[in-house]
């Protein structure tokens, strides 16, 4: 199975704070893609700071971040497991305000996908959506 990614949606005025908390997590440049690499508490990410990510979305998904955040900057986390996942997002998501798309049909605001993360620590957004989790 391919690694849990979430991506993380700010309104592009937040781009240099959203960088600025991942960023302070030393991250390395992988030579392969381009994208950047973590390793924290035992656990491998990769990350992708371009903001290319949202060339992937259509039209009617940007709409949605966009209604919802203004002109929208994403960066996408993949992690190496959920808890490596759980354990991220719990971090870097306290005190953020965006948005957290599940890369499984969910577009949720960063305080609501934490407050399901903190009622439900082993919830697997990939299989269960969070509609189901209320």
């Amino acid at each position: 199975m391919s690694w849990p990614s979430v991506i993380l949606l700010a309104p592009v005025e937040c781009r240099p704070s959203l960088e600025g908390r991942i960023r302070s997590f030393d991250l390395v440049p992988d030579p392969a893609t381009g994208d950047e690499r973590l390793h924290w508490r035992g656990y491998s990410y990769d990350l992708d700071l371009s903001g290319k990510i949202l060339s992937d979305y259509e039209p009617d998904e940007l709409e949605q971040v966009r209604s919802a955040i203004g002109e929208p900057y994403g960066v996408c986390v993949s992690c190496q497991s959920m808890e490596a996942a759980r354990a991220f997002l719990r971090r870097v998501l306290d005190g953020f305000d965006g948005l957290v798309d599940t890369n499984h049909f969910e577009i949720l605001p960063s305080h609501e996908f934490l407050a399901l993360l903190s009622r439900h620590p082993d919830w697997d957004w990939r299989r269960r959506p969070s509609t189901d989790l209320r």
